[in-house]
């Protein structure tokens, strides 16, 4: 306000307001014919649209847009004008996002005046995508600011225009490619916020070529290891490819992919696997890892796991190119980059897992990958020697090794979820892998080997030491138990050969009288000793869950687990127990007794169903076991599980999760097993024999199907005709329960019989089962064919009336047609005959008889009458025309002789008259002359006074242009006045001594004066 207290209206004493001012610029630039005028009125608006950026709006945004409009030639004017409109569009938060909350914030004035130009009837979005192509450097970077303040406004009403614009997107791809850096960030930075999320533009940014233009500036800058430069075109490219299906089809066929390599190597000296397979540099030589590069990377690997996302029709062709092109080397190369940020090397793991997913060629390329690394002699310190394992062992050993010692366990959690996700990726769909591990899961040489150097070990045994070293390893990291568990469990899974691997490893030294213990036993003993000792409730429950999924389909495995009475004594505890027993642990030991009695089938069992049962029914009972399994689905870190499949993508980013307890193969098997535990605990031994839903406990579990069927609960198992021959038949039962094999009275028979006379009976039985099948199957297959050739013959049957109505419609129509065909005949043949009648007639008329010929003939006599009536009429006037013509050329002659004879009489007269004529005109021009030197010396006269007037007219331009400078210069000065002011305040606000200035002080005084 200092301004406009101290300068009044020019030529006037009293201040101006802020809003006529702004009004008196805006009408000085709606309304001046020059360019100067109204780039100075343009600057002045563009000086106060910072501090009344709501009046400069309201009063000249449509003369801003006028102006742009008309005079869009001057870049000086445009440059103003582009400036003022950043000024008023642009949220006053920068970044237009809350520093708290991170919530987009609401400029209401800013979006106002963005609705006011998007809504312009002239569109002028097409004017500013013009202006995207000038060569001045202030106009397209001004230009793409102001297409930015829009877009935060208004950014899907802007993505509309642009995309309605020829040339829109076009324009602003070759941003991409100006040499001036700064123009090329900012449009990076427009085209990531239109490209977030409308496919339109990212097909046609893609298109634009796009790729190879954010891909050479990513070379240019330095790689990931560039500025955020290189982030923003690396997020841009995310952008393109998103959810895209065919930009994603683009970038393969473009040889994007091949790409990809070139962006994970950052040096080949740092790590221990790498192409050549050179050992690890010394630390001297490790690589620094900043924060930028870090987040470079990361968003390059997000890349390329979003082209491999399960599920999508192009996964199985991307990862393809990718393992042609030679990923994975780098990928693994920047996994074992021990420098490296965690969260680096989890995203390079998951992106390995991710490509040899369900794809046999890269599981098996996975599979021959040796890396060669330098490990210390235990003879010779000093003395390194090279050692080559495979690529699968190096991942397990990250999955349940020991962590960094510069890296904390739970920030090395997400490297261990990463390496297990890259395993079960390894052995997804693959037995030959699940094999070749099981057979490494070796028995550690003696307790406590964890401690030993973990290269001297294979990946079986590492994995059997941590779990029964458990004490020693959750001392430093409980989640290498946890992992070890679910590594172990992913090698069983649903794979019978490898659990009976895993089920011969003993322990004990039979050499040193030792008995042999069990594996799954002692596993077993270890989660009892955890479990009592208060460990981590974590470790319990790896275990509990890793000899669950160890029992299911394995009987045999079941009756060495009940072997060991401590066992069940220890389960029915946990169950039993009130008080001081963890409620997950009670869920687990309850679902794992419903297995071992589900699956206890095995003859050899030392402990029968029989002998089971009455420990469910009785000692615990069978609700309060549903009940502790219920609470178990019900708790939060199981559903945590079944939701996220422990952490293996919620906690890529972030630190140890605590609602971590259960993995993903856990969950899956409970989920797959919950509705028909919950039947088996509530039936007899027998009954759950007899019950034909649970034949597939015969032979092998045949008929079983872990997937739902219609109509039946998750895991319900699907019955067939072997399986129900199966559910009769008593082999493998348990002794006692031979005789109680029949499946309709299910009442126990009182009496036995011999062995031989029942596999009799049995043989009869099967054969007469076997028998009713195959007619059961006879009777169907005829009755299908019955039916079909019912079906057919009623089809047949309808397409013959179908045919015979289509005939009888057909003759009908063409009766018709020819009914119609005659009558065009015989209309044809008496048009022909009147037609000769009536030549005939004209020739030699002749009475007849035909009434029809007579009215044409008469009507044609008429006709030649009235023609022959219009022809006389126009010979007529023909004629009198004629006349008329004849008579004026006559009277033309006659006047021509009149005046060739008035000619000759009057020529003499004529020049008689010329002569004294000429003598007058000769006189006249004297006098002329005379008067024309009178004149000549008064317009010498008043060109003399009109150069003086022309003087005062310059003057006076002069003048007026004065004024305006003057104008011009009071508003500049008033900028200046407030900024100076401005950074008093600043300087004031950081604590320099500034004295207050003449206008500050006089300020005070009229406020002291006020007061």
């Amino acid at each position: 306000m200092d301004f406009f207290k101290r300068y009044g209206a020019i030529g006037g004493s009293q201040p101006q307001s802020p809003t006529e001012t702004i009004q008196r610029m805006a009408d000085r630039a709606d309304t001046s014919t020059l360019l100067e005028d109204k780039r100075a009125a343009v600057l002045g608006l563009k000086g106060l649209s910072r501090e009344y950026k709501k009046d400069v709006g309201e009063v000249a945004l449509d003369t801003l847009l006028k102006v742009l409009k008309e005079d869009s030639e001057d870049h000086n004017l445009l440059k103003a004008i582009l400036e003022t409109l950043n000024n008023l569009c642009a949220r006053d938060s920068p970044g237009g996002t809350s520093p708290e909350t991170g919530a987009t914030l609401v400029d209401p004035v800013a979006d106002k005046f963005s609705q006011a130009i998007l809504h312009d009837s002239d569109d002028v979005i097409s004017i500013f995508l013009g202006l995207l192509g000038d060569a001045d450097f202030y106009v397209r970077y001004y230009t793409v600011q102001l297409l930015s303040a829009l877009h935060m406004c208004a950014g899907e009403e802007l993505q509309q225009r642009v995309l309605v614009s020829p040339t829109g997107v076009g324009r602003l791809v070759d941003l991409l490619s100006d040499q001036r850096d700064i123009i090329r960030n900012e449009g990076i930075q427009l085209l990531i916020a239109m490209t977030r999320s409308n496919a339109d533009i990212q097909k046609i940014v893609a298109f634009e070529n796009a790729f190879d233009y954010l891909l050479g500036i990513v070379d240019e800058e330095g790689g990931v290891r560039g500025n955020i430069i290189v982030q923003d075109c690396l997020q841009l490219l995310h952008n393109l490819l998103n959810y895209n299906v065919s930009n994603q089809n683009f970038f393969r066929e473009t040889s994007g992919i091949q790409r990809l390599p070139s962006l994970l190597v950052t040096d080949p000296s740092q790590t221990a696997a790498g192409r050549s397979g050179h050992p690890m540099p010394d630390g001297d030589e490790d690589l620094e890892w900043t924060s930028q590069h870090a987040l470079n990377m990361l968003v390059v690997l997000d890349i390329i796991r979003m082209l491999i996302q399960p599920g999508n029709t192009n996964t199985q062709s991307n990862q393809t190119a990718m393992q042609q092109c030679g990923i994975i080397p780098p990928l693994l190369q920047l996994a074992l980059a021990y420098e490296a940020p965690s969260t680096v090397r989890s995203q390079a793991l998951y992106a390995i897992g991710d490509v040899i997913r369900a794809h046999q060629a890269n599981q098996s390329l996975f599979q021959r990958i040796l890396i060669t690394t330098a490990v210390e002699d235990d003879s010779d310190p000093s003395n390194q020697r090279a050692i080559p394992e495979p690529a699968i062992v190096i991942v397990i050993r990250l999955a349940v090794g020991k962590h960094p010692t510069t890296v904390s366990a739970n920030e090395y959690y997400i490297v261990r979820a990463a390496a297990t996700h890259l395993v079960q990726a390894y052995v997804g769909g693959n037995a030959d892998a699940q094999l070749a591990l099981a057979a490494t899961l070796t028995p550690p040489g003696d307790i406590g080997t964890i401690t030993e150097p973990e290269q001297h070990q294979s990946a079986g045994s590492l994995i059997v030491s941590v779990l029964l070293d458990w004490r020693e390893a959750s001392k430093e990291d409980v989640w290498r138990v946890w992992y070890a568990a679910l590594l172990l469990s992913t090698i069983l899974r649903d794979h019978n050969e490898c659990k009976e691997q895993a089920l011969k490893i003993t322990l004990g030294d039979a050499s040193k009288g030792e008995e042999p213990f069990p594996l799954i036993n002692e596993i077993m003993s270890q989660a009892r000793q955890a479990t009592q000792h208060g460990a981590d409730v974590r470790v319990s429950i790896a275990m509990l869950t890793l000899i669950s999924g160890w029992l299911v389909n394995f009987p045999k495995g079941v009756s060495v687990f009940l072997d060991e009475s401590a066992n069940v004594s220890f389960i029915v505890e946990q169950i039993s127990g009130s008080t001081g027993i963890n409620a997950l642990v009670q869920g687990v030991t309850a679902f794992m007794l419903g297995l071992v009695y589900q699956f206890d089938i095995d003859p050899e069992s030392p402990m029968s169903r029989e002998s089971l049962y009455p420990i469910i029914s009785k000692r615990v009972g069978a609700d309060q076991l549903l009940i502790r399994v219920q609470r178990l689905r019900d708790s939060k870190e199981f559903q945590y599980a079944v939701g996220l499949a422990a952490g293996t993508y919620s906690s890529a980013y972030g630190g140890t999760p605590a609602e971590v307890y259960f993995d993903s193969v856990f969950a899956d098997l409970f989920k797959m097993h919950y509705e028909s535990f919950r039947a088996a605990v509530r039936l007899g031994p027998n009954e759950a024999m007899a019950n034909p839903n649970y034949a597939y406990l015969h032979g092998g579990m045949a008929g079983y199907a872990g997937s739902a069927t219609s109509g039946s609960a998750p895991g319900t198992p699907r019955m067939g005709a072997t399986a129900i021959s199966r559910a009769a038949s008593p082999s493998g039962g348990a002794v006692g329960s031979v005789h109680e094999s029949a499946p309709i009275n299910r009442t126990p028979a009182e009496q036995t019989v011999a062995k031989s006379e029942f596999d009799a009976l049995h043989a009869k039985f099967v054969e007469q089962a076997s028998q009713i099948a195959e007619l059961k199957h006879e009777l169907e297959t005829s009755a299908a064919q019955a039916q079909a050739t019912l079906d057919m013959a009623k089809s047949v049957s309808d397409d013959s009336a179908s045919l015979a109505q289509e005939r009888q419609q057909r003759a009908l129509v063409e009766a018709e047609r020819d009914e119609q065909a005659n009558e065009i005949a015989r209309l044809r043949a008496q048009l022909d005959d009147a037609q000769k009648q009536l030549v005939a007639s004209q020739e030699n008329p002749q009475p007849t008889s035909n009434a029809g010929d007579v009215a044409r003939i008469a009507e044609l006599e008429q006709q030649l009458s009235v023609l022959k009536l219009e022809g006389s009429q126009h010979e007529a006037n023909w004629q009198s025309q004629r006349d008329e013509l004849q008579k004026k050329l006559a009277n033309a002659e006659k006047q021509v002789v009149k005046a060739a004879a008035a000619g000759r009489n009057t020529n003499k007269k004529k020049e008689q008259q010329q002569a004294t004529e000429l003598v007058t005109l000769e006189n006249d021009v004297k006098a002329k002359d005379e008067q024309i030197a009178k004149l000549t010396a008064q317009v010498t006269e008043l060109s003399e006074k009109a150069k003086q007037l022309d003087l005062v007219d310059e003057l006076k331009e002069r003048l007026a242009g004065l004024e305006k400078e003057q104008e011009d210069l009071l508003v500049y000065l008033a900028d200046q006045e407030q900024q100076a002011k401005d950074n008093r305040a600043k300087l004031r606000g950081y604590g320099e001594a500034i004295p207050p200035s003449d206008d500050e002080g006089e300020d005070e005084d009229d406020e002291d004066d006020e007061e």
